[in-house]
């Protein structure tokens, strides 16, 4: 019932046609329902009397009412074509932005193949059901109740004794719906989780052939497809168990009609006309019962991918805008954090008491071994999470106060594995602002050192440069990133272990003077492990445990001997004997 009501709620947008579609299912019944009732006057009236006339009339009704229940088909499977693929585009719209406010926790802990099979698989379910089952379903019901009255007017004995089965049937049917529903359901659930695996997969290719794990990845796939396969068949044997079920029904109601009708032809309480139209009339109505149970399956179908899709549908997103958010035209980028505390689980703090005052174009580098909470800082920052205590302040605006939309067009970010799109390297670095120019994208790459290596290409600033920038090298890659960033010209800048993957020092000095170019003028957080790669900062935290430890410039840091001082010394000697081996070499 419930699945129901919300199935009904896709349709309300478009009342006004699905009438219409009513309307014309309910006409195309009534005229489908003359043939029957035309034949028995004929038997009955016609031939006896050889009454030609009216034998005309008949034709000619015949005919219109063809060419009516033409028409009305039509418009029925139009109309259902129209309303169907308009609640598809509907729901698929509905369930994406839905998914860009949830939490970027969410989207991470929830596997990308389950919400791709939510997108597309379920909601194709619920499109096969509305296109054809739902109308279908309308259709034979409207079907099966006019072909009722009709048999009980023309001898409602002889009607009951033929429906005889029908209540058995149902008994039957309505006991193992459910258990269809719950095979649905899972088969569902198993495609998802093959659509997660595969886009592993083929996202890992690399690892996949490089580990020469081939062979036992299609060992696993070929295990989940059986699965699906198993599952499937349990689904498919129980439906075709109920169509069975009701098509030995209808072949137990024909005969016993046959046998009782011609009994009563002989005894003269029937004619042959009557008898010829209660047989067709009987046929259309166990070819509706039928046609309910094929729709039963859609639906129980649909009913579980429409469960699924309301389940991310009712997920609150948990990073919500206020009533009525500020609206800052130009961020000067003065950023305060004041007593913030978080924690992912809710149990133990990444971050605690975090104190920080950063003024607008200063540099702040955050430093620290994996886990003390630098990432973390970060992503409060950029508001993919609220923290559980304290506040941050944005030109003396607290974060949450702040429009989303509006704060997050100001910023822009290069991370260490930065995501590019399988298009061309213009839409790429055109990605942070859709409308600039040919000249300020090329400004932006010039800036980025990107431009020269660009126009060296064949295609220039066309050329497709495959999924995630596959067929760039990773510094080609971060200096296409940089580019975005420069185009977006953001107020505040978030330079996530940019160059730790660049291991060639002519392509690190390359990128570390784009970065420069970057940094200019604007409020700068860098995180990094490679310490000479932040001296320039304005102010450098070390991050431990989720505290901040050590505050200062490079050179006051070096004087303290501390945390900071120790991890220098550490990555120098590092750094000292790669070069004793290079040269010894």
């Amino acid at each position: 019932m419930k699945e129901s009501k919300e199935f009904l709620s896709l349709l309300l947008p478009y009342k006004a046609k699905v009438t219409f579609a009513f309307i014309s299912i309910l006409l195309a019944n009534l005229l489908g329902l003359f043939f029957p009732w035309a034949l028995k006057v004929i038997i009955d009236e016609v031939l006896p009397r050889k009454d030609l006339s009216l034998l005309n009339i008949l034709t000619l009704c015949l005919i219109l009412s063809f060419i009516l229940k033409a028409y009305f088909g039509f418009m029925r499977e139009y109309l259902a074509s129209f309303i169907g693929e308009r609640v598809v585009l509907d729901l698929r719209n509905k369930l994406y932005w839905h998914l860009q406010k949830l939490s970027v926790n969410y989207i991470e802990n929830t596997p990308i193949g389950k919400i791709i099979s939510g997108i597309i698989g379920d909601v194709e379910s619920i499109k096969a059901f509305l296109f054809g089952g739902a109308i279908d379903f309308v259709y034979s019901f409207f079907n099966l109740f006019f072909v009722i009255l009709i048999l009980l007017f023309l001898d409602w004995k002889l009607a009951l004794i033929s429906i005889l089965y029908l209540p058995a049937f149902g008994i039957t049917f309505f006991k193992f719906t459910p258990l269809l529903k719950e095979k649905h359901a899972l088969v569902r659930e198993k495609y998802s989780e093959l659509t997660s695996r595969l886009n592993e997969v083929l996202n890992g290719i690399r690892v996949v052939t490089g580990f020469a794990r081939d062979k036992r990845e299609a060992e696993v796939f070929d295990r989940k497809q059986k699965e699906i396969f198993v599952l499937s068949l349990g689904s498919h044997k129980l439906g075709v168990f109920l169509w069975m079920g009701s098509e030995f029904a209808s072949s137990l109601g024909l005969a016993t009609l046959i046998w009782f009708g011609a009994r009563q032809v002989v005894s003269g309480a029937i004619t042959v006309g009557t008898l010829m139209a209660f047989y067709s009339y009987l046929g259309m109505l166990f070819y509706p019962v039928i046609r309910l149970v094929i729709i039963n399956n859609y639906y129980q179908e649909a009913s579980a991918s429409m469960e699924r899709v309301q389940q991310v549908l009712s997920t609150e997103p948990k990073i919500t805008e206020a009533p009525h958010p500020v609206i800052l035209d130009k961020i000067k980028g003065n950023i305060v954090f004041s007593g913030v505390s978080f924690s992912y689980s809710g149990q133990k703090d990444v971050l605690s008491e975090i104190n920080l005052e950063v003024r607008p174009s200063e540099v702040v580098a955050l430093v620290g071994k994996s886990g003390a909470g630098k990432t973390t800082l970060i992503n409060l920052l950029l508001r993919f999470y609220d923290p559980d205590e304290g506040k941050i302040f944005i030109d003396g605006f607290d974060l949450r106060e702040l429009s989303l939309k509006d704060y997050r067009s100001q910023i822009a970010m290069v991370i260490q594995d930065d995501y590019l799109f399988g298009t061309t390297l213009r839409e790429n670095i055109s990605y942070s602002c859709p409308d600039a120019s040919e000249g300020e994208i090329i400004k932006a790459a010039k800036l980025a050192n990107a431009h020269q290596f660009i126009a060296d290409l064949p295609g220039g600033y066309d050329t497709e440069i495959g999924e995630r920038g596959v067929k760039l090298s990773y510094g080609q890659r971060q200096r296409v990133s940089i580019a975005r960033a420069i185009l977006r010209n953001p107020a505040i800048l978030i330079l996530d272990e940019a160059t730790s993957n660049v291991d060639s020092q002519t392509e690190r000095l390359i990128i570390e003077e784009a970065f420069l170019n970057l940094i200019e003028g604007r409020t700068t957080f860098v995180i990094a492990h490679r310490l000479s790669a932040i001296t320039h900062a304005d102010k450098i935290l070390f991050i431990e445990n989720g505290r901040i430890i050590e505050t200062g410039r490079h050179p006051e840091l070096l004087e303290k001997k501390g945390n900071y001082w120790r991890m220098w010394l550490s990555q120098n000697q590092a750094e000292e004997a790669k070069a004793d081996k290079r040269w010894g070499e």
